[in-house]
């Protein structure tokens, strides 16, 4: 049971620093983010591409 319980807290933290990672260097002006969603451009081409057709990217 604990290791279920290692796993999820791992699995959390990562996907909290992959989210903290988007916020912090957009509002830094790191990373382009034309949308003001905090989402950097790039993670937005790479992953929504999946769930959306070319033409709603653009």
């Amino acid at each position: 049971m604990s290791e279920i319980v290692i796993i999820i807290i791992g699995a959390l933290v990562l996907v909290g620093g992959v989210i903290l990672y988007a916020v912090v260097s957009t509002a830094t002006g790191f990373e382009k983010d034309e949308n003001k969603n905090y989402i950097p451009d790039w993670m937005e081409r790479k992953f929504s591409s999946k769930t959306k057709n070319e033409k709603e990217l653009e």
